[in-house]
């Protein structure tokens, strides 16, 4: 997971400096959100937990898992705390 993430007050700066940009908000709003989102996919296939969700019998007597992913490891994977 991207741990390097700049906060926004530092993004802003290092954007507008990089780019010589004017600072346009919403060209900021948008590079600043794909960092997050970017990090925050990472994050989810990092931590996404598969569980056994249920089972069928594939033949008789004998059984196999069906496997499902646990929404919790997904939602909770990127902390909004990180974005700040």
């Amino acid at each position: 997971m991207k741990n390097n993430i700049p906060t926004a007050e530092k993004f802003y700066t290092d954007f507008v400096i990089e780019h010589k940009s004017d600072g346009k908000t919403l060209d900021l709003m948008i590079e600043f959100a794909r960092l997050h989102v970017e990090a925050a996919l990472e994050a989810a296939d990092e931590k996404a937990t598969v569980t056994p969700i249920d089972h069928e019998e594939i033949s008789e007597g004998s059984w196999r898992p069906i496997w499902g992913v646990d929404s919790d490891s997904i939602l909770n994977a990127y902390p909004l705390t990180n974005i700040k």
